[in-house]
């Protein structure tokens, strides 16, 4: 008989885009930055580098341009534990994106440039999935890497197939983004797509545009769960508290019931907190933990991300209060 503590952590296989991001300093409009911040972003990446903090095994699967800017991503990967597999590109680019952090009452602004990327030319028959899935627990994926285009969705369908074949899971956040595509290109992509997600993860506005139309988060999260024959579907909403304030709530919606759990934190970066709720979710699934305890890690966790600066979630090294952002559950 096998023992349990001898068992490897669950692997969980992400695939999509990384971007190098820029951030100015000391909170400066673009214009009038005089030095910017390098640091490394992209969701599944994002998400990937809080399982592999968390205590699961974490694996990146993208496309890259041969070049400074590619190496940098993947050294990124490296540093916080994530295996990679790289199909190199020698005539592309990385995407890129520029931050510009507010201070109320100046909103934070971000300017992506990351067309023709490397990440957008990812066909079916790049990655030799059942390679790649080996040992796997999970696919883990978002609706940003659908919108780069329809060979890059087609290669994500034949990667999520490979996976149901294998007895995987398929998880999925809809991460709905306007400046990537249309609402109607988006509805229509991820028809194709939701029928192999086994967990959803989604905003209310990405709940209504699934179910197409808007109506209470209950009555969008029966209609989706229905339509694609979801078991589990993982709902992140943000209320604002104050003007430098937000609440984190974290709801999941299952066939016995729904388990919700939110969090407090002041803003001080509000980039990348919505991967790191699916992950820290993603994480907790796996091993085993009940859906309340998954719940409040991932809001704690999420809410805990906007007091960090970047895209990259850091384990924290101390204990918090339980009133503030984070339970000893997540220090591990």
């Amino acid at each position: 008989m096998t023992n349990p503590l001898e068992q490897e952590p669950p692997l969980v296989v992400g695939v999509g885009e990384a971007l190098v991001r820029f951030t100015a300093r000391d909170h400066l409009p673009l214009e009038y930055a005089s030095q910017l911040t390098i640091d490394v972003g992209g969701a599944e990446l994002n998400a990937l580098i809080v399982m592999a903090q968390l205590g699961c095994r974490a694996r990146f699967v993208s496309r890259l341009p041969r070049s400074s800017l590619g190496r940098i991503v993947l050294a990124h990967a490296q540093r916080h534990h994530v295996d990679s597999y790289v199909d190199w590109d020698d005539e592309s680019r990385v995407g890129l994106y520029f931050v510009e952090n507010g201070v109320p009452p100046r909103p934070a602004r971000v300017l992506y440039d990351r067309k023709y990327s490397a990440a957008a030319r990812m066909r079916p028959g790049t990655f030799k999935w059942s390679q790649l899935l080996l040992g796997a627990a999970a696919l883990y994926s978002t609706g940003i890497t659908c919108a780069l285009g329809r060979d890059v969705e087609e290669a994500l369908v034949e990667g999520m197939q490979t996976a149901s074949g294998l007895g995987l899971r398929c998880f999925f956040d809809v991460n709905y983004r306007a400046h990537l595509w249309s609402q109607e290109e988006a509805a229509a992509s991820l028809q194709r797509v939701l029928p192999l997600v086994d967990l959803l993860f989604a905003s209310h506005h990405d709940l209504a545009l699934l179910a197409g139309g808007d109506a209470n988060e209950q009555y969008l999260v029966d209609a989706v769960r229905q339509k694609y024959g979801l078991s589990l579907v993982v709902v992140r909403s943000v209320e604002e508290v104050d003007v430098s304030t937000v609440e984190v709530i974290v709801s999941a919606y299952a066939d016995d019931g729904v388990a919700r759990a939110s969090a407090r934190a002041v803003v001080l970066d509000a980039f990348g907190a919505g991967d790191v709720a699916a992950a820290a979710f993603v994480t907790e699934h796996l091993t085993g933990a009940d859906l309340e305890d998954a719940v409040n890690s991932a809001a704690r966790a999420s809410a805990y991300m906007y007091t960090i600066p970047g895209d990259t979630w850091l384990l924290p090294t101390v204990d918090l209060d339980p009133s503030g952002m984070l339970t000893r559950r997540i220090v591990r």
